[in-house]
């Protein structure tokens, strides 16, 4: 029974983010995030419970590739971005 009622907790949660889908899409678009390119942001995640900090390595119209600072990898669909900011003192980078 509880497996069940997990089951179907999740389906619930899915049709909610799909939709939201378009809202999410427009609010975060492949432009916008294109300026943040090499620099760190905190990003909420629709997968995630708590946000995340990375360095935005590659960003196109369908994904985002964020680094790490342990230089793990995380790949994430844009229309799973609920909402992110650049943080305020960016380190320095050599040249």
């Amino acid at each position: 029974m509880n497996s069940h009622h997990c089951h179907a907790k999740r389906k619930y949660t899915f049709m909610i983010n799909k939709s939201n889908n378009t809202a999410i899409n427009s609010f975060c678009s492949y432009e916008q995030l294109e300026k943040f390119l090499n620099t760190i942001c905190v990003f909420d995640l629709t997968f995630m419970k708590r946000s995340i900090t990375g360095r935005v390595k590659e960003v196109n119209e369908d994904f985002l590739l964020l680094e790490m600072r342990d230089g793990r990898l995380l790949c994430a669909r844009l229309d799973c971005v609920l909402g992110f900011g650049q943080v305020k003192n960016q380190p320095v980078r050599a040249v």
